[in-house]
């Protein structure tokens, strides 16, 4: 426990540690407008004060110093985001930006930051995709085209796979490439070893963190993406949600069927276990919307109790398991249960004799 508190008495004591502050103040939107992502402003800062540095070194007294570089990055900020819905956000960054510049080395610190860490992170993100696609579409179609809707269950389970392996394999390369570039730069700067780490290590935590936020952001493309893809595989077209339906239910797309009814698609691996806040037991709700039915596509169905394909196929759901799964084997023996569970590989047929006129 000594050791640790020592440590953190060196970290936060050591002036280098202000990379990790300031790459947060300068990413953080909620409350002072994410100015870190724009990669223009974030080289203007970091090279005028580096030209103010360098231009001021003997010249002037430390107050002087600190107050034209204060004043310089303020105007740049205020140029940059004065007619914005950011420049209140902008002028509190402003403001608290200034607690923490308070020598020389607190402006270095800060060049650097929005140098060496904000801008290489903003540029390798967009060499990484947002969407999962990019990686599962060719095996999607190599495997439908080759095992047809045998294939079906195939798709659904390594869409995630092969789509999160390559992103995140495009984001191991980022990773390792900006972190050797910073490490080398760090070298030439003559800083303590204690004081390179503080440095990578801030540049690590802030790149996973904005690379969590953009996987985020592709687990929740990632499921429509797998369904939007297999309806374009075999030609069905979406639709748009029913009109003024606002339920909440977690479905993909939209098919409306020969009869102008809707029948409503979603292919996951499995049923969310929030399915009951998702859904509506309002039958009444989905006629006066012409909601036929809604159809889930599952291949792991080990957590679908008798009870729960019970209770959701009395409101219009109806389910797609694999064909050799016990589930699917056990209901289609149950004279109820056989109307709404079916055999995944009937998936595509059952969409024909519901949408082809």
């Amino acid at each position: 426990m000594e050791k640790q508190t020592d440590l953190i008495e060196q970290i936060s004591n050591n002036p280098w540690d202000n990379v990790y502050w300031f790459a947060r103040m300068l990413i953080a939107s909620d409350k002072y407008g994410s100015v870190g992502t724009d990669t223009k402003t974030m080289a203007e800062i970091s090279t005028s004060i580096r030209l103010l540095l360098d231009n001021l070194k003997n010249n002037e007294s430390e107050q002087i110093v600190i107050e034209t570089l204060q004043a310089n990055i303020s105007q740049l900020l205020i140029k940059r985001w004065k007619d914005t819905k950011k420049f209140a956000a902008v002028n509190l960054l402003i403001e608290d930006l200034s607690k923490k510049l308070l020598t020389r080395k607190d402006f270095e610190v800060l060049s650097l930051t929005c140098e060496k860490i904000m801008i290489p992170i903003n540029i390798a993100l967009q060499s990484i995709p947002n969407d999962d696609k990019v990686f599962a579409e060719s095996l999607a179609h190599a495997l439908l085209t080759s095992k047809g809707e045998q294939g079906l269950s195939n798709v659904i389970d390594l869409w995630d796979d092969i789509g999160s392996y390559g992103c995140m394999t495009a984001e191991r390369v980022q990773v390792v490439q900006c972190f050797g570039v910073i490490k080398e730069n760090l070298n030439s700067l003559g800083l303590t070893n204690t004081e390179k780490d503080i440095v990578l290590t801030s540049f690590c935590q802030e790149f996973e963190r904005r690379l969590g936020q953009k996987r985020k952001g592709r687990a929740g493309r990632g499921v429509e993406s797998v369904t939007s893809f297999i309806l374009d595989f075999y030609g069905f077209k979406a639709s748009s949600i029913p009109e003024h339906f606002t339920t909440g239910l977690e479905i993909d797309r939209w098919l409306l069927n020969k009869e102008g009814w809707y029948i409503g698609i979603s292919c996951k691996r499995t049923l969310r276990e929030r399915w009951k806040q998702a859904y509506t037991t309002d039958t009444d709700l989905l006629n006066r919307h012409k909601i036929k039915e809604l159809w889930h596509v599952i291949t792991f169905d080990r957590d679908l109790s008798d009870d729960k394909l019970v209770e959701m196929g009395s409101y219009k759901a109806v389910f797609y398991l694999p064909d050799d799964s016990p589930r699917y084997l056990s209901a289609r023996r149950h004279s109820g249960m056989s109307k709404y569970v079916r055999p995944l590989t009937s998936l595509i047929k059952d969409l024909k004799k519901e949408i082809i006129k």
